[in-house]
């Protein structure tokens, strides 16, 4: 008898799909997502939109995917499998991320995108300079149903002209109209470890539960993946961040290495 049930996935799994770049230390992108959504006990599949050449440490090369590579390879995937969430990491630009995102919602509405905005690798390689001056970025929000932004991305981008003057808080409570915000705490200057989610008129704290970290290669990659899989198992928003900030600290303690082990 087959284990292979359309509606929820093998063995009662629900799908979820990572859309990021192949990173070969599998610490982050691709390959340390798929880790993440094993330990999560959800079907992940993978869709490749950048090959890098880069270890823990180093960043040295990337060859992006253009949006109709992305796409096609997308396509089968959203035909035959439905899909309850997924996680989009690092892609080539602003053009691309919209028009996978509106693919996406073109198979299923109710799909949940959650964007983790990579903008510079943590070896110090910058891929980006968006802001929410851009019309298309206006464009993305409206299409996410959760973006994921630590604090020093989200002073990038909130961008230079457009709502200058606002606090941080101030520009995550304007960006709820559209989707949600997790606004991480791993480089915030007054709340250091805390997140914050905003939905619309509302604000959830979500506090350190470790004293102690070992930073970690891709944790926001790890993060992001967490609340997807959270997600696709039926899980509120507020108690996916809950339970993905369990996670990620768990997995930031796993070694004392740069390299996390992934475990449920």
């Amino acid at each position: 008898m087959s284990n292979y049930n359309l509606e929820k996935g093998p063995k009662d799994r629900p799908y979820v799909i990572s859309i990021a770049g192949l990173d070969p230390s599998a610490g982050a992108g691709l390959l340390s997502d798929l880790k993440c959504f094993e330990a999560h006990r959800v079907y992940g599949f993978g869709v490749c939109t950048a090959l890098t050449v880069q270890t823990d440490t180093a960043f040295l090369k990337i060859d992006w995917l253009e949006k109709e590579q992305v796409m096609e390879q997308l396509k089968p995937l959203l035909e035959k499998f439905p899909i309850q969430a997924v996680k989009i990491g690092l892609i080539k630009d602003l053009d691309t991320l919209l028009a996978v995102c509106e693919f996406l919602i073109s198979f299923d509405p109710k799909i949940k995108i959650v964007l983790d905005p990579i903008l510079k690798a943590s070896a110090g390689y910058k891929f980006h300079e968006w802001n929410r001056t851009s019309s298309i970025f206006n464009k993305v929000l409206k299409r996410l149903f959760l973006i994921t932004p630590n604090y020093l991305e989200l002073q990038e981008l909130k961008g230079h002209d457009l709502e200058h003057n606002l606090e941080i808080d101030q520009v995550c409570q304007i960006w709820s109209a559209d989707c949600a915000v997790l606004l991480k705490g791993g480089h915030h200057p007054d709340k250091l470890g805390t997140d914050v989610l905003f939905e619309k008129n509302e604000q959830q704290e979500f506090k350190s539960g470790s004293t102690t970290v070992f930073q970690k290669h891709g944790s926001g990659c790890v993060l992001s993946s967490a609340i997807t899989a959270q997600l696709a198992l039926g899980n509120s928003l507020p108690k996916s961040c809950f339970l993905g900030k369990q996670y990620i600290e768990k997995f930031l303690n796993s070694n004392n290495s740069l390299l996390g082990f992934h475990n449920s």
